[in-house]
């Protein structure tokens, strides 16, 4: 799978523009704060539908236009398709192929994408948000239904925290209350049994990844904490029967604070670099390296999950990794379609990416030459 080509107009600070891309490398050059990760963000928004940056669409819109468009051309296995992103006001229409899509979890799937950022560093120093959020990103791309079932479980969580503090105050009634646990415990069971999924996968070709990029010196293991205490050949029924009776015997705690206190919103990774706890004990250094082996990893969980090779998204982290881990990235994404945001093309680049090509960014106007 690559990205043929994308147009955009009145996207961030672009009036007007229309590129063809390289199957292989693509090297957006330019200062800062000319609009190279702009335009990495409108490449992500034909995978995602909004944007890596901001929950705020409004902020993708040029200054002093009212409408955005955004159109990329695909080409996949079962040939080429086009996804269209048009924005007038608050109002944004998604297409594929020219049929409107419903909603934005329609388009997951279509056009699969990794983002690799300097917010992606902080996926193992940084707290449990951050790494459900990649666990669920990643489930979403493999299985475009969980975003669905994600939304569903975060309703049902607002619900019964609402009731439990309507316990505290006194309004609160107990069949009621059953009710949201049973229909937590069937969302919340179905997540758990993805992400383990997601993360049993994930850690194998990890600790691979990982291996290569240190020389063999450092072992890396993804463990999933999860809320129940899940096993291999469980079934969804008997992680969904655990699920309530935690649920239960939390109960009374739960009503006490007014939170829910138990769920895969409580879920997070441990990242262990020969056995230590990497967010406790690694150095910086050892922290980003998990970190890109983990996102390096997901590459290969979703070409072979989906049978399609996902496009790379590569902004401003080259220059935060050292050259070993440069040439080793550049090295082994040989057959990914790959972009790169970078002041300069360094010496490591033009040798391990003799092809491709460059396109210079210089305050939302973009040129091209061949690498």
């Amino acid at each position: 799978m690559y990205l043929k080509d994308i147009k955009l107009t009145n996207f961030r600070n672009y009036e007007e523009q229309v590129l063809a891309f390289d199957e292989g490398f693509n090297f957006l050059m330019g200062n800062n704060a000319q609009g190279k990760t702009n335009l990495v963000e409108a490449i992500y928004m034909l995978s995602a539908g909004r944007s890596f940056r901001t929950f705020m669409d409004s902020e993708l819109v040029r200054w002093g236009s009212g409408t955005l468009y955004i159109k990329g051309t695909i080409v996949a296995d079962e040939g080429e398709k086009a996804i269209e992103i048009a924005m007038r006001g608050n109002n944004k229409k998604i297409k594929v192929n020219g049929i409107l899509l419903e909603k934005r979890g329609d388009l997951f799937g279509k056009f699969i994408s990794v983002i690799f950022s300097p917010e992606e560093l902080k996926l193992v120093k940084e707290g449990p948000s951050y790494r459900r959020k990649f666990m669920d990103q990643g489930v979403t791309q493999v299985k475009p239904s969980y975003y669905y079932l994600l939304i569903n479980y975060k309703k049902v969580l607002f619900q019964r925290n609402s009731l439990l503090r309507e316990w505290l105050s006194g309004k609160a009634d107990a069949d009621v209350l059953t009710v949201w646990d049973r229909q937590l415990a069937g969302y919340g069971a179905r997540m758990v049994y993805e992400r383990y999924r997601f993360v049993r996968t994930l850690s194998a070709l990890s600790k691979l990844v990982h291996s290569r990029i240190t020389n063999g010196e450092e072992d890396l293991e993804i463990k999933y904490q999860s809320c129940v205490d899940i096993k291999e050949d469980m079934d969804m029924e008997e992680i969904r029967q655990q699920f309530v009776q935690k649920l239960e015997s939390a109960r009374a705690r739960d009503i006490k604070t007014g939170v829910t206190s138990f769920g895969p919103h409580r879920e997070d990774l441990v990242v262990l670099i020969n056995g230590m706890d990497a967010r406790k004990f690694g150095s910086q250094g050892q922290q980003r390296t998990a970190a890109l082996s983990m996102k390096l990893s997901e590459i290969e969980l979703l070409k072979s999950e989906t049978g399609e090779c996902p496009v790379l998204l590569l902004d401003d982290v080259m220059s935060e990794l050292d050259p070993s881990r440069q040439e080793y990235i550049l090295g082994n994404l040989t057959d990914v379609q790959t972009f790169i945001t970078c002041t300069h093309i360094t010496g490591i680049m033009k040798k391990s990416c003799p092809k491709g090509k460059v396109f210079h960014v210089d305050s939302g106007i973009i040129t091209t030459e061949e690498q």
